[in-house]
């Protein structure tokens, strides 16, 4: 028995958290949890982030005491388990813990959470080790929390503030051996390249890493006449444990299970693809789904140390050396609809738990959104409709689809839905959702054909919703009726063949033509339809809001009573709209409708007696704008813009100066008084006022008119009797004894009729 098994456990009892980093192979899932064991009097609780792992983890733990699973050591994973009432050590997927939590929040019973391989940071263990944080610090301070992990993470060990222990183990010298450049062609063809080669230079064992089942099924067939085995999460149990057991060489085609979850004994050589599947949020179908990735630096390094743990090794990396990219924690990267959901069903929101990594604010928020578009939360709440969704393990996309299945008897197309949204189907180019289903009905009845795998993801769904196969296809718009309580923000209306409104605005195209009137986009990205199935125009009058309109069309301003969904408008009836709005008077002025002159002139003499420092209210176009009250009184009878435009818009502004009126009509007049008539002045912005006279209109004018109490001189444009300037000045006495004597001389030649004094 390691000598730090004690110790560890010690620390645990005194500290309550222990974060327990040790390197594969050290017994930190199969020891380490049989000493917690020994020394605690109720259940103890293992969590390993994937089925494979807990299925392994347990039957070695039953193993090391003796006894067969389901006695003291039991297992349980999704759809599958062994335990019994003896039942004392239970080794779980992280899914499950967020479900048990949730049934029993105070894990009565239970002396000790511990979290396995908790440096992989998946959004369920990230979240489970928040909720149990929680729970800790509120109702179960007597709880012992252990993280275990081969790879330390600042983040991980901040928000955990616990004990810890490193276990140093011994390892050998690893030879890496890159490709010289990036491999072109299929992956499987190079990797059963390399397992041959280092399977025949004849030690060890080979452990290839590949990123899923598929590329696994793939490699073996390419090594036929050499032990070349599965390793995956869809092994069954005896022969995963075969696997894990001393025996003749062999050749383990692994998915990234192998990294650190499980340890093979006699490992001496690596094939390393360099990728993995991860879950990622795919905007495409509004789901998390598997993501082919290349891996960071800190898995590159676990999967090379599988060579060197019982001898000198060498690894066959099947990428060119170059830099990793970063590890990224799976909260920044997926969609967070379900985990708030679990979260307020623990009557808190997301951001508020003791995540390691906080959840960016953008995805946070469309979470939100989703959720009250389901009807699964309203007022920062979860509802009762919520509540039910959160028993379906999956998208809270598709627990309200199988919620909605379930009121209308059509349960079997649902698990079908299910599988064919959550897999990734062998037609991915074809829109038509049914063909799809078409395809899944013909592998249901010969059991063979590309769908297989979607079937049997079928039938898992069948198992957990309690239904029996569909036989037919269903009507076409059943389909859309279930694929629109999974995408309520996803219906979309046809402008014309091709082309749909979706109900949240943006405009789709459907590439393959045509296409029913409505359709449920289940599938989209980048303004295309991926994936549709056609829907019955009555599914959305039944969600349907009505409402008043009012707003301006072609020049009018138009009243309608509408049913909408979102943006689709399904039906509408004229009314009376009423007198607009600010919110109309504002549309129609900020579009380009413009002021009067009179009144600009207004708003202008105002700025000009705040550029001379005179106080007067602050009217501008733009400040007039951001509050239109002052207008709504005089906007009763508007029905056009001919209308708004025809309004008295000069007594208008100026009724709203109040005291200010004299002020502006004593210093910035409107006109001045010359030869018994008013001459209208312009204002300019930035420049004095201009007042334009013909010349004989300015004879016997010897001094240039002033506004602002005689401070500034106003600009004289002096017009010929044509009416075209011949000055612009502010120094009319100057302009008389220097320029008009040559200005005179031109002019009589021009206009002879007219008079032209030497002395005027």
């Amino acid at each position: 028995m390691p000598g730090w098994l004690d110790q560890a456990v010690a620390l645990l009892l005194k500290e309550g958290r222990l974060l327990l980093q040790a390197y594969p192979g050290a017994g930190k899932s199969t020891l380490f949890p049989l000493q917690v064991l020994k020394t605690l009097p109720g259940r103890v609780l293992l969590f390993e982030p994937r089925r494979v792992a807990a299925r392994a983890v347990a039957a070695r733990l039953a193993e090391n005491l003796g006894e067969p699973l389901g006695k003291t050591v039991g297992y349980r994973v999704r759809l599958e388990g062994r335990e019994s009432r003896e039942t004392r050590l239970l080794v779980m997927t992280e899914g499950l813990l967020t479900r048990l939590l949730l049934e029993d929040p105070t894990l009565e019973g239970v002396s000790a959470v511990l979290l396995d391989e908790a440096h992989e940071r998946h959004l369920e263990g990230d979240l489970a080790l928040a909720l149990l944080l929680r729970i800790q610090e509120t109702l179960r301070p007597d709880l012992k929390l252990a993280l275990l992990t081969a790879t330390p993470d600042e983040d991980l060990e901040r928000a955990f503030q616990g004990a810890s222990l490193a276990v140093e183990g011994q390892s050998y010298p690893v030879e890496i051996l890159h490709l010289t450049k990036a491999p072109e062609g299929p992956l499987e063809p190079l990797a059963a390249r390399y397992a041959k080669e280092a399977f025949l230079e004849g030690e060890g064992d080979v452990l290839v890493f590949l990123p899923g089942k598929a590329e696994i099924e793939r490699t073996r067939a390419l090594l036929q006449g050499l032990p070349a085995y599965p390793l995956h999460g869809g092994l069954p149990l005896e022969e995963q444990a075969a696997l894990l057991r001393p025996g003749p060489r062999k050749i383990v085609l692994a998915t990234d299970v192998a990294e650190t979850s499980l340890t093979l004994p006699g490992v001496r050589r690596v094939v390393d693809s360099g990728l993995a599947k991860k879950p990622r949020f795919d905007p495409r179908t509004g789901l998390t789904r598997l993501v082919l990735s290349p891996i960071p630096e800190a898995s590159a390094r676990q999967r090379a140390g599988r060579a060197g743990r019982v001898g000198p090794g060498r690894v066959y990396r099947l990428y060119p050396q170059g830099p990793f990219p970063p590890k990224r924690p799976e909260i920044l990267e997926a969609d967070l609809s379900r985990a708030l959901l679990l979260a307020l069903a623990f009557g808190e929101g997301l951001e508020a738990l003791p995540l390691p990594t906080k959840p960016p604010a953008g995805a946070l928020e469309g979470a939100w959104h989703l959720l009250e578009r389901l009807g699964a939360v309203a007022g920062g709440r979860l509802t009762p409709l919520g509540k039910r969704m959160l028993a379906l393990p999956t998208h809270p996309r598709l627990a309200r689809m199988a919620l909605e299945a379930e009121a209308l008897g059509l349960l079997p197309l649902a698990a079908d839905l299910m599988a064919l949204l959550e897999e990734r189907s062998p037609w991915e180019g074809e829109p038509d959702l049914l063909a799809h289903l078409e395809g899944l009905l013909e592998a249901r009845r010969l059991g063979k054909g590309p769908f297989l795998g979607v079937e049997r993801a079928a039938a898992l769904w069948r198992r957990r919703l309690g239904t029996q196969p569909l036989e037919s296809l269903p009507a076409p718009e059943a389909v859309g009726r279930l694929l629109l309580a999974a995408y309520p923000d996803r219906a979309a209306e046809a402008l014309s063949p091709g082309r749909y409104r979706l109900a949240t605005g943006p405009l789709l195209r459907l590439e393959a033509g045509g296409g029913p009137p409505y359709l449920v986009a289940a599938g989209a990205e980048l303004g295309r339809v991926l994936l549709y199935a056609p829907l019955a125009r009555e599914d959305l009058l039944e969600r349907a809001e009505v409402a008043a309109w009012a707003g301006w069309e072609e020049g009018r301003f138009r009243g309608y009573l509408e049913r909408r969904y979102g943006a689709l408008v399904l039906e509408r009836v004229a009314i009376d709209p009423g007198p607009p709005g600010e919110a109309h008077l504002r549309e129609a002025l900020s579009q380009g409708l413009p002021l009067p002159e009179e009144a600009r002139q207004v708003l202008l003499r105002l700025g000009f007696l705040r550029a001379h420092g005179v106080a007067v209210p602050e009217l501008t176009e733009t400040s007039l704008l951001q509050d239109l009250s002052w207008l709504l009184p005089w906007a009763q009878g508007v029905r056009r813009l001919e209308d708004l435009q025809a309004l008295p818009w000069k007594e208008i502004l100026l009724a709203l100066l109040g005291e200010a009126r004299k002020t502006l009509e004593e210093l910035a007049p409107e006109s001045l008084p010359l030869g018994g008539k008013r001459k209208r002045l312009l204002y300019r912005e930035g420049a004095p006022p201009l007042l334009s006279l013909r010349i004989q209109e300015a004879f016997g004018l010897k001094e240039t008119p002033r506004v602002l109490g005689g401070r500034v001189p106003v600009a004289v444009a002096l017009l010929s009797p044509a009416g075209r300037p011949v000055q612009i000045t502010q120094d009319l006495k100057g302009f008389w004894e220097t320029h008009y004597p040559g200005v005179r001389r031109e002019l009589m030649r021009r206009y002879p009729k007219h008079p032209w004094p030497e002395n005027p």
